[in-house]
């Protein structure tokens, strides 16, 4: 007579539990958009599916990466820790990446991931030339007017990248009204 031998409930939840530890680790994260910074690529409380693995393998507690294997490119979104000092986490483009020299022509600035326009404000506080030094990445918003970015802050080290964004996701609670802004 053979006998099989159940897996217990508990073993079942501390294995689901790993699994999505690791899972969120290493390779996909959620984050919920806030404000209107990247507007109209994003809408507010929109979800992000986050690849972490894009440009290396993430350290699991804290920022960086265990190895690195990738830079992000200019126009990519991403979801990083900023120099603003706050310690949340930011959804922003990356105008580009060191080492490059940012050009400014009247008041308007120049990378390999586009042209912005830059406020009197901005243009202040950027040394020019602004030189990006490798392993740093300035990032902008896609709505200027409303975005606080590396305008503000300077470049950020690529470590401060946590993922790369693959798509975007209805809220379901803004669907349903139970979504506050």
């Amino acid at each position: 007579m053979s006998t099989k031998r159940l897996l217990s409930p508990l073993t079942i939840i501390v294995a689901a539990l790993a699994l999505a530890w690791i899972l969120r680790s290493f390779i996909l994260d959620l984050y919920i958009v806030r404000g209107d910074s990247m507007a109209p690529s994003a809408q507010n409380g929109n979800i992000a599916l986050i690849l972490r693995c894009a440009y290396g393998l993430p350290q699991p507690l804290g920022g960086g990466y265990l190895v690195q294997w990738k830079e992000p490119l200019p126009g990519e979104l991403v979801i990083a820790y900023t120099n603003a000092g706050n310690g949340l986490r930011a959804l922003k483009r990356v105008f580009d990446v060191g080492p490059a020299y940012l050009r400014v022509e009247l008041g308007m600035l120049y990378a390999r991931g586009g042209t912005l326009t830059l406020s009197g404000e901005a243009l202040g506080r950027l040394r020019l030339p602004y030189y990006l030094e490798p392993g740093t990445a300035f990032l902008v918003g896609d709505n200027a007017g409303f975005s606080y970015d590396s305008r503000n802050y300077g470049a950020i080290p690529i470590e401060n990248i946590q993922g790369k964004v693959l798509l975007f996701i209805p809220n379901p609670l803004q669907a349903m009204g139970l979504w506050q802004r």
